[in-house]
């Protein structure tokens, strides 16, 4: 792969409008859009933005629903030259302040129909109205958070000219700021692209939402190819055979979802009984896909070349397998070995490399520049000597696993509270302090559950409220992927013989 380190997000929507004007680029909410209207379009927003005083470097939100309005306010942000951060309008307020506080967010961009709940959260994030606002082309408008004399200054190179950002669920109890340089971005997208032969001709299917890390792929690797994205309907991701349906009337040829998607469609969206004809090639992440499960959908898939794509939000994707056609549930399955310009290793408790259990490392081209917390970066990687001897700027990703001698490395499990559910990244520790910080509650303990409720997350608490008001109190905090699949009022919680909370007889009970 060429040199990526200069290369822009918005370039590679450019460049294709440069190379086929006329080809569709996006289709969502019955429009399809051509590369050159999307890049027009794209332009004159930027340089409204500019108008409104949006300097680069400036961290820009992006609060409208999927669709139209929120990839043009995210591509017209990064031609603007600011850090980008798609936020989701399902999102309780109270969060999507958190995130604009922590993430040092001066100016929001929204949709109409978004506009009475940006205008809300704008005005908790700095505790006053908003200082002002406009509107901008294509159904867009701006909410400014701050004055532009209070705005955080520009964060250092490189992304003092821009980047992305995605915020993930932080033990705090408030989310993280996950900053992306364009480079960081931008290498992930033409290696992805590259590697699963995008065409100028795929219709690549968007299901996910605009704030989880699969969407880069859907953006920016169908641009870099010159392919079209096709935006699928939120409502849709709740009920597997619409989705199903969706790939059949969409035609679509490329897909990357997570794997409990996949499950549902086999399970209850007819996908055995009818696979699209027009798939060529797809990909999974997010989360471990159950063996059984797997093994169905590569035999349904048949030829079509079927990806594991391995990675913390940190990384974007780190590791890569083309899951071999013939693989069987009784085989150890994979993440891969690393994508080209990363490098990936294992290490022991003492920071040396093992060729046993240990917490997965990365390095390279995919590796974040920090969190935005409290509106600064902080930079938690550090240096490490991998294997073969070289010292390296390193991700620590909380993952345990094991590598081999050709570089493959198998995931174990995790080091701390962090769980995956459909695909999202959930520290319980957030869903706690969301609990303890409810009226009532003088004790909180929340925990992944095993055996019988396996994949479940409980939430019990100390409290005299009933277990449908702790929820209710939890809906208007989190959202609603972090919502407890059951909450357990308790007049004692048990502990261990260390005197603190005891987790593990929690999860087994």
């Amino acid at each position: 792969m060429s040199d990526t380190a200069d290369i822009r997000l918005d370039a590679l929507l450019t460049a294709s409008a440069q190379r086929h004007p006329d080809r569709p680029a996006l289709v969502t909410q019955g429009r399809t859009w051509t590369y050159a209207e999307l890049d027009t379009a794209v332009e004159g927003l930027a340089y409204q933005l500019v108008a409104v005083g949006v300097e680069p470097g400036d961290r820009v939100g992006v609060h409208a629903p999927k669709g139209p309005e929120a990839v043009l306010g995210i591509y017209a942000g990064l031609r603007a030259g600011a850090v980008v951060a798609p936020l989701d309008v399902a999102d309780p307020v109270a969060r999507t302040a958190h995130m604009v506080r922590g993430g040092g967010i001066s100016l929001l961009l929204t949709s109409d129909r978004a506009l009475a709940g940006c205008r809300r959260a704008a005005e908790e994030a700095s505790g006053s109205p908003a200082p002002a606002e406009g509107t901008l082309g294509h159904g867009l408008n701006w909410v400014r958070t701050l004055p532009l004399a209070d705005r955080p200054a520009p964060l250092p190179a490189p992304t003092d000219r821009g980047g992305y950002v995605l915020f993930t669920s932080g033990s705090t109890g408030r989310p993280k700021g996950v900053l992306l340089s364009h480079a960081n971005v931008a290498h992930f997208a033409l290696w992805a692209a590259a590697e699963l032969g995008l065409r100028e001709t795929d219709r690549v299917g968007s299901q996910a939402s605009l704030t989880f890390d699969l969407t880069t792929f859907d953006l920016f690797s169908t641009a870099a190819a010159g392919a079209c994205a096709v935006l699928m309907p939120d409502v849709l991701r709740a009920f597997p055979r619409d989705v199903v349906g969706w790939l059949h009337e969409q035609e679509i040829t490329a897909f990357y979802a997570v794997p409990s998607l996949y499950q549902g469609m086999l399970e209850q969206g007819g996908l055995a009984e009818r696979v699209p004809p027009s798939l060529r090639v797809a990909a999974f992440a997010g989360e471990p896909f159950a063996p059984r499960p797997l093994e169905h959908c590569l035999r349904l898939l048949g030829d079509v070349p079927f990806y594991n794509l391995y990675g913390p939000t940190e990384t974007n994707v780190c590791t890569y397998s083309r899951v071999p056609a013939d693989w069987t549930a009784d085989q150890e399955a994979t993440i891969g070995r690393a994508v080209d310009g990363d490098v990936v290793d294992v290490l022991d408790e003492d920071g040396a490399p093992t060729d046993g259990d240990g917490e997965i490392h990365v390095a390279g081209a995919t590796v974040f520049q920090g969190y935005l917390q409290d509106g600064a970066l902080t930079d938690p990687t550090r240096t490490v000597v991998f294997r073969d001897g070289v010292a390296r700027r390193a991700y620590a990703t909380g993952d345990i696993g094991r590598i081999t001698a050709d570089g493959r490395v198998f995931l174990r499990g995790r080091r701390d509270t962090q769980v995956k559910r459909r695909g999202h990244r959930i520290d319980l520790l957030d869903i706690e302090n969301a609990v303890l910080a409810l009226p009532g509650v003088t004790a909180a303990a929340v925990v992944a559950k095993d055996g019988d409720h396996q994949g479940e997350i409980w939430a019990y608490a100390r409290t005299g409220e009933t277990a449908e008001a702790v929820l209710a109190g939890l809906r208007e905090a989190l959202p609603l992927r972090m919502l407890p699949d059951r909450v357990v009022p308790t007049d004692a919680l048990p502990v261990n013989a260390r005197g603190k909370v005891d987790r593990r007889t929690l999860a087994t009970a």
